[in-house]
């Protein structure tokens, strides 16, 4: 499903966060939620069970989604993006590879979805 919350952002404001999973079942909702003014995190997983994605596989998965996004958003609307990963404990390079990943997908969609510099990968273990 869509899991809703609203935060409070030092600096910002109260911020609400519609976190859309990405289960296909749902992909048709997702516009409804996917306004102008916002903008978006695109968190990729680094590993399939034991496996570490190739560059290739996360391409490609993040390609779907922006193409996705750029699709639901008012045409005149440029959105923005922040490029994430998860499982960093499982892929020590995963770091640099989502930052080559997020350079590549900035000239890609050059013009059409702004993917900000910037990029993050998280470690899942607890206590982290």
């Amino acid at each position: 499903g869509i899991a809703v919350s609203t935060v409070d952002v030092p600096g910002v404001g109260r911020v609400s966060v519609y976190d859309v999973g990405g289960q296909n079942q749902f992909h048709k909702t997702h516009g409804f939620f996917f306004l102008a003014n916002a903008f978006f995190i695109l968190l990729l997983i680094l590993v399939t069970g034991e496996k570490i994605r190739t560059s290739h596989e996360l391409f490609e998965e993040a390609k779907y989604w922006l193409c996705f996004l750029r699709a639901s958003i008012k045409k005149r609307s440029i959105p923005t993006v922040i490029m994430a990963a998860s499982h960093l404990d499982h892929c020590p390079q995963g770091g640099e590879i989502l930052q080559q990943l997020t350079d590549h997908l900035r000239r890609v969609f050059a013009g059409k979805i702004i993917i900000s510099l910037n990029s993050f990968a998280l470690d899942c273990r607890r206590g982290s």
